[in-house]
């Protein structure tokens, strides 16, 4: 949409964001949305198993903030805000993945056999791993995308 201020053409929206950008805040927006999903899949299992208790609630909680800050920031990526994806960068490119590979890497270190999982995986198990290795893909894919040339150049003609 374009809109004159005091003589100045200026234009805003999402068709000013280069491919690249508009595909970082795309991927961002997956890895939250299987994040959430994850969390809808793992807390079913649990008030399955055990009911809705306290720790499940506080563990809720802090993925709503967590979930939605992230999705603030991606908002702020999408709006041209450079420190956003610094933020990004660092929250969830570097400490949201490693939740997320670490916990996998030690499973396979101590002698995790993927074939048996998944031979002994119920619906909601497979529907997880399916998520999770969804959740695990889009980080780096949003994080190159972010970084790409076209991304950074119209990051710092930003404001």
């Amino acid at each position: 949409m374009d809109t004159t201020t005091q003589g100045v053409a200026r234009t805003f929206g999402p068709e000013t964001l280069p491919p690249a950008l508009r595909a970082a805040c795309l991927l961002w927006l997956v890895a939250i949305g299987a994040g959430v999903v994850e969390s809808v899949i793992g807390a079913s299992g649990v008030i399955a198993a055990e009911g809705f208790g306290p720790g499940l609630a506080a563990n809720i909680a802090l993925r709503t903030v967590v979930y939605g800050g992230a999705a603030l920031l991606v908002l702020h990526l999408y709006r041209g805000r450079g420190w956003a994806r610094i933020a990004l960068a660092v929250l969830l490119g570097c400490i949201g993945l490693a939740t997320l590979v670490v916990p996998l890497v030690g499973w396979f270190a101590d002698g995790g056999d993927a074939g048996a999982a998944l031979a002994a995986a119920d619906a909601a198990d497979l529907a997880y791993y399916t998520v999770r290795g969804l959740h695990i893909a889009a980080v780096p894919a949003a994080m190159v995308a972010m970084f790409l040339p076209s991304s950074g150049a119209h990051l710092r003609r930003r404001p």
